[in-house]
């Protein structure tokens, strides 16, 4: 997507017009497009590993190619434009991202700065969606990250081809690349089917388009129209290019196969390029506007999506209005213009700057920043770590006095003078649980693996249960720690993402996803069956939680039918089951709770309780646990919502701290003085 990251097109102009159209695209789809991806950055890959390869190959065989020249001049190029985008983001990061973004946004940069941003995505499990406040800054690196990588290994790659095939290293070099880019074709499809962001950000997925383009450079002489079929074949190409983002929904399709319908488009045009047709496409392609868009299209890309989610941060607004559009794209273009007249062409025009030197500079262009944010990112979570260690400690103090408890009409009134640090001390967001809980948490494994473990004392107990559900369940663990160890029980665990004991196939958007609950299922059964010693069950799942319905169930009656058919499978029917409703779904969106809730949270304080809390009935859902205890004489249900909720409202705060962690998980400061009464209501219901 670099305008001189990559040879200039020669006898082909229409791609350097190209460029700039779909540059174009991308932008506004981001501005206007609420969420739609154009298909611009699958040209900009394919038109990436055209160029490269076209120009690589011509070196390799003359015996000019230098790696550290060759490095040296595309980083240096790539890397000064980045450094001064990633620059104001971190000052935009300062001045108006709440600071739960900061620890993110810190490690976005220093990958962004290495061209690992990708990586770092797929590692945190963000999804590429529409622009909004809880949108990274930097996800739009995710591509510069992949075309870096490619421009690392692919020059390498010829260079070792040249070696070991020399004279046959052309038809040797066609081979690798057409079976490597039928092999990443395969991948997407594969990875797409199982999980959609992983393929959208993986280099393996993406390189079949980085390979089309690059077997296109080695074919090209063996492939050429006839001249009255140019024009046609631009046109063609042009269209699908254009039409691709208002036709599919890139989110969701890219880069399977239907990816094909932007990179096909953009192959087109280059077949059908002619620099003496009357009829193509090439002179709407060099029209002057595009041509100044093409120029600076780079750091126009690099720019235009920080200043959205800074504008979008600033207002609270989910997206921007038309006249906001039209003010952060002039701004873009601005800033774009000045970047590329006073940073990015000074760089290309560097005539002395050259070899070793010009190297050193790109890596430490590459590193220093990288290098920075490391150690920005420990600073910031020391501090974070620090100031959350002395609030937990304030908690254990409280805990009696403060969350919970106050919901409790039998706590007696406490005098503390003052609390509301607690508010802020807890950064918002959940995490999959770990540490001494992933032997007994099951989530991305394959094959599906039941774990189970065990909390409370090691001997002596006077009760043994197994507590068992998705993540809602397993977020109880610290509660469940505290009961055990209290009550001299024993409570094993058993939890996967997504799934809990129920007969019932759940309803997933991939089937893969269904297979996996299901076998998950069967192995928590069977183990059921061969653990006869339990004395009850404690269960929980998500009221986000479908499963598949039989005649004309509704969706409570297909939950409460499966969970009690999964009971029934228990080898004591005796033994009872606990079935403890589910939180309040304060907001079913984790995006839209950092957006929404989490400012507000931020600005009241305490007060946050009131001024922030929504009604009761919008934000609890029926779970089926209770139609579910209806059908089995010997389970009984657990509601905790008087600890969530008043009356008529529920608020994100109680008693001097946050309630929820995402919006849908309970904040551990909270389970931390939600244990007792959780505690008691169990023992009761086991009949202690």
């Amino acid at each position: 997507m670099h305008s001189e990251a990559v040879p200039r097109a020669g006898r082909i102009p229409e791609i350097h017009g190209l460029r700039g159209l779909a540059l174009v695209l991308v932008v506004l789809f981001h501005l206007f497009g609420n969420g739609r991806v154009s298909g611009g950055v699958d040209v900009f890959l394919a038109l990436t590993g055209f160029l490269v390869t076209r120009s690589l190959v011509g070196r390799v065989e003359r015996g000019d190619l230098r790696l550290v020249e060759y490095y040296g001049r595309t980083f240096s190029r790539l890397s000064a434009p980045s450094l001064v985008v990633l620059a104001a983001t971190a000052a935009i990061m300062v001045l108006v991202l709440p600071q739960a973004m900061w620890q993110s946004t810190l490690r976005e940069i220093g990958a962004s700065a290495v061209y690992l941003l990708n990586w770092e995505m797929i590692h945190s499990q963000l999804a590429y969606g529409a622009a909004g406040p809880s949108a990274s800054p930097l996800q739009h690196f995710w591509s510069l990250a992949v075309q870096g990588q490619f421009m690392i290994v692919w020059p390498a790659l010829l260079l070792l081809l040249a070696v070991v095939a020399r004279k046959w290293f052309r038809p040797t070099l066609a081979v690798v690349t057409v079976l490597a880019t039928a092999a990443s074709q395969v991948f997407a499809l594969h990875v797409g089917a199982v999980d959609q962001p992983l393929s959208y950000f993986h280099s393996g997925t993406r390189f079949w388009e980085l390979g089309l383009g690059a077997a296109l450079a080695l074919l090209l002489g063996w492939v050429q129209p006839t001249g009255a079929l140019r024009p046609v074949l631009g046109w063609l190409g042009l269209g699908l290019v254009v039409s691709s983002g208002f036709v599919l929904d890139g989110v969701a399709l890219f880069p399977g196969p239907w990816a094909l319908w932007p990179v096909g488009g953009a192959l087109l045009v280059i077949l059908g390029s002619a620099p003496d047709s009357a009829w193509g496409p090439r002179g709407l392609l060099e029209v002057a506007p595009l041509r100044f868009l093409a120029d600076i299209s780079f750091p126009l890309y690099l720019w235009h999506w920080p200043l959205l989610i800074g504008y979008l941060h600033l207002t609270g607004a989910q997206r921007p209005d038309w006249v906001a559009a039209v003010v952060i794209f002039a701004t873009s273009t601005a800033l774009a213009w000045l970047t590329h007249r006073f940073v990015e062409r000074p760089v290309v025009t560097a005539r002395r700057f050259t070899g070793r030197p010009r190297l050193a500079t790109a890596v430490a262009l590459a590193l220093v920043p990288a290098l920075l944010c490391v150690v920005a990112v420990d600073r910031v979570a020391a501090h974070q770590t620090a100031v959350e260690a002395e609030a937990e400690a304030e908690v254990e103090r409280l805990a009696g006095c403060i969350g919970a408890a106050t919901m409790d009409p039998g706590t007696p009134p406490c005098e503390i003078e003052d609390a509301s640090s607690l508010v802020d001390a807890f950064s918002t967001g959940y995490s999959d649980p770990g540490g001494s809980a992933a032997d007994c948490w099951s989530n991305r494994e394959r094959p599906v693996r039941l774990g189970v473990c065990s909390l409370g004392p090691e001997t002596g107990y006077t009760r043994t249960l197994l507590a068992t559900g998705d993540s809602h369940s397993h977020q109880m663990l610290s509660a469940y720690q505290r009961i055990a160890q209290e009550r001299g029980w024993r409570i094993d665990v058993a939890g996967r993402a997504g799934c809990h004991w129920n007969a019932r196939p759940m309803l997933k958007s991939v089937q893969e996803s269904i297979d996996l609950c299901t076998e998950w299922n069967r192995q928590l059964e069977e183990y059921v069956r061969s653990h006869p010693e339990y004395d009850g069950y404690l269960v929980l799942h998500s009221s986000k939680q479908s499963v598949q319905a039989v005649g004309d169930e509704d969706r409570t009656e297909a939950l409460g039918a499966g969970l009690a058919e999964a009971w029934a499978q228990r080898p004591d029917l005796s033994a009872p089951v606990v079935a403890i409703r589910d939180n309040p779904i304060f907001e079913e969106n984790a995006d839209v709770f950092e957006r929404e809730v989490v400012p507000c949270i931020e600005e009241n304080g305490d007060e946050a309780g009131t001024v922030c809390a929504r009604d009761r009935e919008d934000v609890l859902r029926d779970d089926g646990s209770a139609a579910a205890v209806r059908l089995d004489p010997n389970a009984r249900l657990v509601d905790m919502t008087d600890y969530f909720c008043g009356p008529e409202t529920c608020p994100p705060v109680i008693g001097y701290l946050p309630v929820y962690a995402d919006g849908f998980h309970v904040s551990r400061p909270y389970l931390v003085t939600l244990a007792p009464f959780l505690g008691d209501r169990i023992a009761a219901a086991l009949g202690d």
